[in-house]
């Protein structure tokens, strides 16, 4: 039994180790054109860097929005979403970033943010709901 334990192990390891032993195939060929420096200083600086983001909001009964602040990175997006389920909030941007939506239950209203700065936004006729989204 420890014999054919053994031949299996060997056939094995010699079949791992034959596989592992290519020989260099040389330099893979891309298609992709090469970037001066010329064009990566003229990039826009207002365009995000690394990975963006998806932010939720929750616009709740008791006249509460969660969360209150927000402190997120240009290119990040925030979903404002409705969890009041008879009825309807009108979402208001004090900056004029978008135009005074209205928000159903379960229905997400997205923005990207795309430019730094710190913006208001509030529900209309519910002054205590009331947030501040900090873009870095």
């Amino acid at each position: 039994m420890n014999t054919k334990i053994l031949v299996l192990f060997l056939v094995l390891a010699s079949l791992f180790i034959s596989g592992c032993a290519e020989e260099d195939a040389g330099p893979v060929e891309t298609d992709e054109a090469e970037v001066s420096e010329s064009d990566v200083e003229g990039q826009d600086e207002s365009l995000p860097v690394g990975p963006t983001e998806d932010h939720i909001v929750r616009l709740e009964y008791y006249e509460v929005m969660k969360p209150s602040e927000l402190d997120i990175s240009r290119g990040d997006s925030v979903s404002w979403w409705s969890y009041k389920k008879q009825g309807t909030y009108v979402l208001v941007s004090e900056d004029d970033l978008f135009s005074n939506t209205e928000l159903k239950y379960s229905v997400p209203f997205s923005y990207t943010f795309d430019e730094a700065g710190i913006y208001s936004f509030t529900v209309e006729d519910v002054p205590a709901m009331n947030m501040t989204v900090t873009v870095n």
